[in-house]
């Protein structure tokens, strides 16, 4: 390229700049940039960063979506179980305390019974487990 501007050929207002007497020749490197021109550009890395966080952006609002929802369903999942558990335990506590109440009646009508069904499973359950495998 010339070093000196007045003799180069850039179109300026339809006449080239060497040869309009009063006319200063406009000699800008690049016309039509198609990235901003400010002092400091972005570099590539902040360009990609901003690409992917507006590709990205899109992804992870329908990720917060998708994890509130799963997040009620397990609150509601949740609950429902505890609930169900409560109530089989409420009935579980029941039988208990029914069954128990058999056994005493059981025990006072029938004491000597009670005592030798007693006495035989405390044997049958010390020959099972007193045997020793060798």
């Amino acid at each position: 390229m010339p070093s000196n501007p007045s003799n180069s050929v850039a179109p300026v207002n339809g006449t080239t700049a060497g040869t309009t007497a009063g006319t200063t020749a406009n000699n800008t490197n690049s016309p039509s940039i198609p990235f901003p021109t400010s002092d400091n550009p972005p570099t590539l890395v902040e360009q990609v960063q901003e690409k992917t966080t507006e590709a990205v952006k899109p992804v992870v609002e329908k990720l917060a979506v998708i994890k509130e929802q799963a997040a009620s369903k397990l609150s509601s999942g949740a609950s429902q179980a505890v609930t169900k558990l409560g109530e089989h335990s409420e009935r579980l506590y029941i039988s208990q305390a029914k069954l128990l109440d058999t056994c005493r009646i059981q025990v006072r009508r029938q004491p000597m019974t009670m005592l030798g069904l007693a006495v035989a499973t405390v044997v049958a359950l010390g020959v099972l487990f007193g045997r020793q495998t060798r």
